[in-house]
C-alpha cells in the first residue's frame, strides 16, 4: 500500500512544516513520531483524507491493521474516487489474512484465533477466514462468539430457533410439522441442499434466518463446525433418534419405493434382492447413523451443546407428552392444549408429514446376521451407550 509520503506529495499544494517534519521522520524510521505529528495536523483538519490515509498507512506500518482499516473507511467517505484510498482498502484486508495466516503457520493459535477475528470484523464475506477460525477455536478451546460468524448481528437481535437433528426414517417430517403448527414459526433450510449432500449447517443461510423464528429439520451430526455456529446462535437442538434395527428396515423401504436418488447407487440398487439391499443399508448407511448418535451424545457430555434427546419409540407412543417436553425445554409457554391443538391440525394433513407405518418392532425382520453385523459397528464406539437405539 502507498506509504504515508506518497499520500502527503500528491496533495498538489505546498506542504506544512509539521507535514515536514512528519515526512522526515517516517523516512528516519520513527514512524510513531511521524504519527504524532501527521495527528496533530489533522486536529486542524479533521476532513482532510490524505492525513487521514497517511496515519492510515502508518498504523499499518507499525502493526496495527485493524485501527488501519478504520482510518482507510474514514478516508474512503470523504474520498471515494480517490485510487489511492479505495486501494488501501483492499490492500489491508489483504495484509490482515496473510498476517492471519502466518500465526497459523507457527501454530500460534491464540494470536491467530485474534487475527482472524479482527479480519472477519472487517470483511465478514471472506471465504476463507470462518473455515480457517473455527480451526483456530478448536485448537485454543474457547467458545465462539456471535461475530466470528456474524459481525453484523447482536445477540439480542437473534430469533428463536428449533433445530431438529435428526436420523432418517425418525419421523422428523412429521416432529418439524406439529413443531410448526404449536409455534407457528417458518420452516428453514440451514443446508445448502439436499440429496447425496451432507447436510451441514450453510453459514450465509443461517446468518440470512438468524432474526427469524423458525423450525428446522436436518440430518446432520455433531460436527465441530455444527457446534460451533450452534454455539455462536444459541441453537439448542432437538436431537430424534430411532432403533436402529427399525430404521434400517424403514429406510430399505423408502429406497424400494424411488428415493435411491438420495444415494450413490441409483441404478444399482435394482440389482441386489432384499437381503442384499439390507446388506448395502448396513454396510454403508449404519456407520452414518452410529456416528450422528455418538457424536449428539459426546457434545452433550462435553457441554459443548445443551440438547434435547426425542426418541421415535416414545413420541410416537405419546405425540402430546414430546411436543410438551420440547416445549418445557425450548421455553415456549405452550400449554397442553396447545399441543393437542398442534396435533390435531397436523393429523388433518398426513399428506404433509410422510409418517408412514408409524410402529416399532419392524427391525425384527432382520436375520441374526444382520443384526449383529450392526452391533460389530457399534463397537467401534465402545464407550458410548447405543441402548436408547436399541443396541
Amino acid at each position: 500500500m502507498p506509504d504515508a509520503s506518497t499520500e502527503t506529495q500528491d496533495r498538489g499544494r505546498d506542504l506544512s512544516p509539521s507535514e515536514h517534519e512528519a515526512m522526515r521522520l517516517m523516512q528516519a524510521g520513527a514512524l510513531a513520531q511521524a504519527e504524532a505529528l501527521f495527528r496533530e495536523v489533522l486536529t486542524e483538519r479533521p476532513d482532510d483524507h490524505q492525513i487521514i490515509n497517511a496515519i492510515g498507512s502508518l498504523a499499518a506500518q507499525q502493526g496495527r491493521l485493524s485501527e488501519a482499516f478504520q482510518l482507510f473507511e474514514r478516508s474512503v467517505v470523504i474520498a471515494p474516487d480517490d485510487p489511492n484510498v479505495v486501494g488501501n482498502i483492499a490492500a489491508i484486508k489483504q495484509a490482515m489474512a496473510a498476517n492471519a495466516y502466518g500465526f497459523i503457520a507457527q501454530q500460534n493459535w491464540p494470536n491467530a484465533l485474534a487475527a482472524y477475528r479482527e479480519l472477519i470484523a472487517v470483511d465478514p464475506d471472506n471465504t476463507t477466514a470462518p473455515n480457517a477460525l473455527i480451526h483456530c477455536l478448536l485448537e485454543t478451546g474457547e467458545r465462539p462468539r456471535l461475530s466470528d460468524f456474524a459481525p453484523e448481528l447482536c445477540e439480542t437481535e437473534l430469533g428463536r430457533h428449533i433445530f431438529v437433528a435428526c436420523m432418517p426414517k425418525s419421523g422428523s417430517t412429521f416432529l418439524r410439522t406439529a413443531l410448526m403448527a404449536l409455534t407457528g414459526w417458518q420452516e428453514a433450510y440451514l443446508t445448502f441442499a439436499f440429496l447425496q449432500n451432507e447436510e451441514e449447517v450453510y453459514l450465509p443461510y443461517l446468518r440470512a434466518a438468524a432474526r427469524l423464528d423458525t423450525v428446522v429439520q436436518q440430518h446432520c451430526r455433531a460436527t465441530v463446525p455444527n457446534i460451533q455456529l450452534m454455539q455462536a446462535f444459541a441453537i439448542r437442538p432437538i436431537v430424534l433418534v430411532r432403533n436402529l434395527f427399525d430404521a434400517v428396515v424403514s429406510y430399505t423401504d423408502f429406497f424400494d419405493g424411488g428415493a435411491t436418488v438420495n444415494t450413490f447407487f441409483g441404478g444399482r440398487w435394482d440389482q441386489f434382492d432384499r437381503e442384499g439391499r439390507v446388506d448395502l443399508m448396513i454396510n454403508y448407511f449404519v456407520p452414518w447413523y452410529l456416528t450422528f448418535f455418538a457424536s449428539w451424545t459426546d457434545a452433550m457430555a462435553r457441554e459443548q451443546l445443551d440438547c434435547c434427546f426425542v426418541r421415535y419409540e416414545e413420541m410416537i407412543a405419546d405425540k402430546q407428552g414430546t411436543l410438551e417436553r420440547i416445549a418445557l425445554f425450548h421455553e415456549l409457554g405452550a400449554a397442553p392444549a396447545d399441543c393437542a391443538a398442534a396435533l390435531q391440525a397436523v393429523e388433518a394433513r398426513k399428506d404433509m408429514t410422510r409418517f408412514n407405518k408409524g410402529k416399532a418392532g419392524r427391525g425384527e425382520a432382520l436375520t441374526d446376521r444382520q443384526k449383529n453385523r450392526i452391533r460389530e459397528l457399534a463397537g467401534c464406539y465402545p464407550d458410548i451407550d447405543f441402548g436408547p437405539v436399541g443396541l
